[in-house]
């Protein structure tokens, strides 16, 4: 499978804006994903050091099943290269180590990058 050779980790993000099924008549969008678009607008470097992937809100989510397996298919999530671990890794799927959640995925990109943190 091509994602398992790529060097670039891969973020998954949910699409800009979508549906629930379950809250007919609205659209949303996931804050958490947003503030991790809205870093790599202000981060220019990120865009090109990240394989960014823009995936439906429905599930299945075939695309991240395919790669993590499907017992964590919750967005946004950062998937690493073979070979390339973190502290903040929330799990393991065929040899690549996967963060789950804005707050750590900031703070992975900062490790690996040396990308900004939040002020607190």
């Amino acid at each position: 499978m091509p994602d398992k050779k790529t060097s670039k980790p891969i973020l998954f993000l949910l699409e800009h804006e979508f549906e629930d099924p379950d809250l007919r008549g609205q659209r949303f969008f996931c804050r958490h994903s947003a503030l991790l678009e809205g870093v790599i607008a202000g981060v220019a470097e990120l865009r090109e050091r990240l394989d960014i992937r823009h995936v439906g809100f429905p599930r299945p989510r075939r695309e991240v099943i395919g790669i993590v397996g499907d017992s964590d298919q919750s967005l946004p999530k950062l998937v690493l290269p073979s070979g390339i671990s973190s502290p903040h890794a929330s799990g393991e799927h065929a040899s690549r180590q996967y963060v789950s959640g804005s707050d750590r995925i900031l703070a992975t990109l900062s490790e690996l990058y040396g990308t900004p943190v939040p002020h607190p």
